[in-house]
């Protein structure tokens, strides 16, 4: 007869002390960076994408080298979302910014857009699946949203570019979203275009309070630009 594994003691103690983990996600000039930043200063720990050494090459030439990009990214975020389930010292909750999953959007853009063969697409899918089956969910998604002329004001105040049009992706963003719901993970709509920083921060902190503790949280009035994805339909439409 197989024998039952059970966890040390010592591993039971560290996943009782597993923090809440939070991924941040939403296109470009949505206010991500600009929250994190908030997050970190009032004492969070907070995990932000590390630079990636061939995005400058797939700006010069994405035909070429949008596969290699998306590969590296994915490959870099998955480390970082490992460690993250062996680090100690991470607050409660801990924060990250895109994650793993949000590499779904532009894989799913570039092999539309005839920048990814099959192949490659299948690829980069594989290994999205693979982590998101294999590695802990997170326990809540933040998406961080605006509107266009705010997205568009950011952009011309940070640099003037971006590297894919905000626009042309939401409806990749409305179809991760879908599938997050589906997968049991709760997702929480900001609109930072009518949110300052601060204020954002506090709503999050306090659905992340309704989440963890449903029987205490009280329902607050203050509910302009945010709602749970559970609550909402969104029609996703992608290119034929």
């Amino acid at each position: 007869m197989r024998e039952a594994y059970i966890t040390p003691p010592e591993l039971r103690e560290h996943e009782l002390q597993k923090p809440f983990q939070i991924t941040v996600i939403g296109a470009a000039c949505s206010g991500k960076s600009t929250l994190l930043r908030s997050l970190q200063d009032s004492g969070f720990t907070v995990h932000t994408e590390p630079d990636n050494p061939v995005f400058p090459l797939f700006l010069e030439n994405p035909k070429k080298f949008s596969f290699q990009n998306q590969l590296h990214k994915t490959t870099q975020l998955m480390q970082l979302e490992i460690l993250d389930t062996k680090t100690d010292g991470l607050t409660d909750p801990h924060f990250r910014e895109s994650g793993v999953l949000a590499t779904d959007i532009y894989n799913r853009y570039l092999h539309d857009q005839g920048l990814m063969s099959d192949d490659q697409f299948s690829y980069l899918q594989w290994l999205y699946e693979h982590h998101m089956s294999t590695f802990p969910k997170p326990d809540m998604v933040v998406y961080l949203h605006a509107d266009d002329s705010t997205i568009k004001d950011r952009a011309l105040k940070r640099d003037g570019l971006v590297a894919h049009d905000p626009h042309e992706l939401q409806p990749y963003w409305d179809r991760l979203i879908a599938d997050l719901e589906k997968r049991g993970i709760p997702v929480f709509r900001v609109n930072t275009g009518i949110r300052e920083v601060r204020a954002t921060q506090e709503v999050i902190l306090e659905e992340v309070h309704r989440l963890k503790n449903p029987e205490l949280a009280e329902v607050s009035d203050d509910t302009e630009g945010v709602y749970s994805y559970h609550s909402v339909r969104v029609e996703v439409t992608l290119p034929q």
